[in-house]
């Protein structure tokens, strides 16, 4: 039996061979435009993330069970996703520490309320710029984080 060989056309490569269309820079300057026409739409759903991290944070207490915990974590990832599409790097740097935070704490079925609520306290402080030194809020939250062991670390 002999074997049949197909050969795969992929679709984009014609698209990019294929004269016209647009320049990058024209198409960057494109998708830069079209952000910010849903900026304001994003950041208010930001608003509206922080204030149910608020909540959880709140209603979880000392102690929050894993469902909770994965909610904190699952929001902040939210967050730090769309302060990097809108270069709010700190922002989205101080979101990632939440994760690391309490992924930290939930793989070590620990919980530090008063830690987890820094950093939501530095977010709404990153939400809206202002002429404080953003770069030491998110040097502060790291150092708070690595007071966590990290995951596999001493296991």
């Amino acid at each position: 039996m002999a074997a049949i060989f197909t050969t795969w056309k992929n679709p984009l490569e014609a698209m990019i061979k294929a004269p016209g269309g647009m320049r990058i820079g024209d198409a960057l300057q494109r998708a830069d435009a079209n952000l910010e026409l849903i900026r304001e739409p994003c950041m208010a759903d930001v608003d509206e993330q922080l204030d149910e991290l608020d909540r959880l944070s709140a209603e979880g207490g000392a102690a929050p069970d894993d469902d909770l915990k994965l909610n904190i974590y699952r929001r902040g990832n939210d967050i730090h996703a769309v302060a990097g599409v809108f270069g709010l790097a700190d922002m989205s740097a101080a979101a990632f520490c939440l994760c690391e935070l309490v992924d930290r704490l939930r793989t070590q079925a620990a919980w530090s309320k008063p830690a987890v609520d820094v950093h939501l306290s530095s977010l709404r402080l990153l939400r809206h710029p202002n002429d404080e030194d953003r770069a030491s809020v998110v040097d502060g939250l790291r150092r708070l984080t690595d007071k966590v062991a990290p995951l596999g670390a001493g296991a």
